[in-house]
């Protein structure tokens, strides 16, 4: 179940403008976490997912964290936390690990959340919205959608003139990104502007007939090439984000935009 009753008020990114998310739909939202070493920022995510006002399950992976991640997760369960928390026995990826919670999420809608705390959860509400009023079957939320996009070019400026040593990464990233967009949209007659993006919210239908083979971050661009290659509309809702340095823990590589280049190229071939 959504919500509780009635209407539910959520502020956007300018914290002035609202939008009214119908909670008399009678929907459950399960919310996948996908966990690697993350001991410094999961209690504070997951405090955070748990603050949304929506009725949910909050499913954890732990892919065989060695950095007290594991512990403290067991720690939290045993204090009787509202969580669902599966436990990997060797490293698989990301990928493999949301593979694995979808395998035993209960929602009638699924969003994947990371636990880096580069989204915020306060989303939810806009990107549930449009699944809700029937509007989408699919929504991503997207760092570059329209005014987003003068907002990453601005923090690119302010970056540039502070010297700071993220930014080649920062610029990286956004290049690999516009690339991956490019190979989605004229490979598959698409039009979004943010493939790479965590949050990906679903109805959980949408996975019939789908198998994912994603061990790594090409869960994305398998998702995004297999739902596109089905007939379905990917819908688009803005949202802020909060991005990290390598030094702070992210863990995907250039490589891994190489590998989401070739995944995005094999799935216009094969199913």
């Amino acid at each position: 179940m959504f919500c509780k009753s009635g209407l539910v008020a959520a502020s956007l990114e300018n914290k002035t403008d609202t939008v009214f998310v119908n909670t008399n739909i009678m929907k459950l939202l399960s919310v996948i976490i996908p966990v690697y070493n993350e001991r410094k920022t999961i209690e504070t995510l997951i405090n955070r997912v748990l603050k949304v006002d929506i009725e949910k399950e909050i499913v954890i992976v732990d892919d065989f964290s060695t950095d007290g991640t594991r512990e403290l997760l067991e720690s939290r369960c045993e204090q009787g936390s509202n969580l669902k928390v599966l436990y990997h026995e060797r490293n698989k990826g990301k990928g493999f690990a949301i593979r694995t919670a979808l395998d035993h999420v209960k929602g009638d809608i699924v969003l994947i959340q990371d636990a880096d705390l580069e989204y915020d959860p306060e989303e939810y509400y806009n990107l549930l919205d449009p699944i809700i009023k029937g509007k989408a079957k699919i929504v991503y939320g997207s760092r570059f959608y329209k005014v987003k996009r003068i907002a990453f070019i601005k923090n690119w400026i302010i970056r540039s003139l502070k010297k700071h040593p993220f930014e080649i990464v920062y610029i990286a990233n956004f290049v690999c990104i516009q690339i991956l967009n490019l190979l989605v949209n004229v490979l598959y007659h698409a039009k979004i502007t943010d493939e790479a993006t965590c949050y990906k919210v679903f109805d959980r239908s949408v996975m019939d007939g789908i198998t994912l083979k994603c061990r790594r971050f090409e869960f994305c661009p398998e998702f995004t090439a297999k739902v596109l290659k089905k007939g379905y509309k990917i819908y688009e809702i803005p949202i802020s984000y909060a991005p990290r340095e390598n030094l702070e823990g992210k863990k995907i590589t250039w490589m891994d935009g190489l590998w989401a280049i070739y995944t995005l190229i094999k799935y216009r071939i094969v199913n």
